[in-house]
């Protein structure tokens, strides 16, 4: 399972589907099979250029196109909407989609909007882009709020409440440090690498890592190369064995238990080389494995802790049941190149 790409976003401005993306592309069916991709987190990423009144609409956008995507390929993809719809979705032979926004400011300040979100099947939002919006700093800018506003508190709060996860990927580190102490769930990283190896405002830190894992959550490695390695210091491409070295340090900081991946395929210009798509996702495991990682902890950064994350622990070999419904559900049958980087 794979926690940030904005394939999305290049279906809807390329015009074209899951079973066929065009040359350059990083994901489809065929790819995900190649490279035994069971479940995606598609992200509906909405650059700050839509603001002030054209970010929502940007999302509502981008979740027809997910829509379309499940009406054209019912036997192929599962809208995961509610622990327990992975595991079904993957017992199925589905490719699992969970849906997830970029940038807090699609919501436009509006918890209705949010709310609106979450009944679409958003699971997981991003508190803001690099740029700071109205109640959060981001990380690309000198934000004015000095973290989260009181409003920025309530919007975490609402999320929880919503069954929404934190992802705290592209925050400044004041807002990271009060969505930490403002969640009560588990907080995602979707797609950042480690600073200590990479000098970068994208990067996390080992404290910040730290606190990931005592939250619970899960901190997952991009693959884009300038977050893994400082090209004005190392000639040559980043390679696979550079993104095995983010993996390397999360799981020895953060814990085995609390890493996974976050590609951002379709969102950067490429991936490290020899990790050119997600058919190329079988060399990050040979990767781990050679370098001595044994297969539960493997497994866990493969998926298995994304799967905790939106599915709940796995009970007797079944998957948990939603409190308040007589049992989980396939919710598919129920009701600019550095942008996302």
């Amino acid at each position: 399972m794979d926690a940030h790409a904005d394939t999305l976003t290049e279906m809807f401005e390329q015009e074209y589907d899951l079973d066929a993306a065009p040359e350059g592309q990083h994901l489809d069916f065929a790819r995900c099979g190649g490279g035994n991709l069971d479940a995606q987190v598609f992200t509906c990423f909405v650059h700050p250029r839509e603001l002030p009144d054209g970010a929502a609409a940007r999302v509502r956008a981008l979740l027809g196109t997910m829509d379309r995507q499940r009406e054209l390929f019912p036997d192929r993809l599962a809208l995961c909407m509610l622990p327990g719809d992975l595991r079904m979705a993957r017992a199925a032979g589905k490719l699992g989609a969970v849906l997830a926004i970029e940038g807090g400011h699609a919501i436009e300040d509006d918890l209705d909007t949010l709310a609106e979100f979450a009944r679409r099947g958003v699971r997981t939002m991003t508190l803001t882009w690099n740029n700071s919006n109205g109640w959060a700093d981001g990380c690309g800018d000198k934000g004015p709020h000095g973290g989260l506003t009181a409003f920025g508190r309530e919007v975490v709060t609402a999320m929880e409440e919503l069954g929404m996860v934190v992802d705290i990927s592209h925050v400044a580190p004041a807002t990271f440090d009060h969505a930490a102490e403002t969640a009560r769930g588990p907080l995602l990283a979707s797609h950042s690498c480690s600073r200590a190896l990479r000098e970068h405002q994208r990067n996390l830190t080992d404290d910040q890592l730290r606190a990931i894992a005592a939250s619970g959550g899960v901190a997952c490695v991009n693959f884009y190369p300038p977050f893994l390695i400082d090209p004005a210091l190392r000639r040559g491409d980043a390679t696979l064995d550079d993104l095995l070295d983010h993996i390397d340090r999360f799981v020895s900081v953060a814990g085995a238990d609390h890493v996974g991946l976050g590609s951002d395929f379709d969102g950067i210009p490429c991936g490290p080389e020899g990790v050119e798509d997600v058919a190329a996702l079988p060399r990050v495991t040979a990767g781990m494995l050679a370098r001595g990682h044994d297969v539960a902890t493997t497994t866990a950064v493969l998926g298995g802790n994304l799967l905790r994350l939106f599915d709940g622990p796995e009970r007797d070999g079944h998957a948990p049941n939603v409190p308040g419904d007589s049992g989980p559900g396939d919710s598919d049958g129920n009701t600019e190149t550095a942008r996302p980087a």
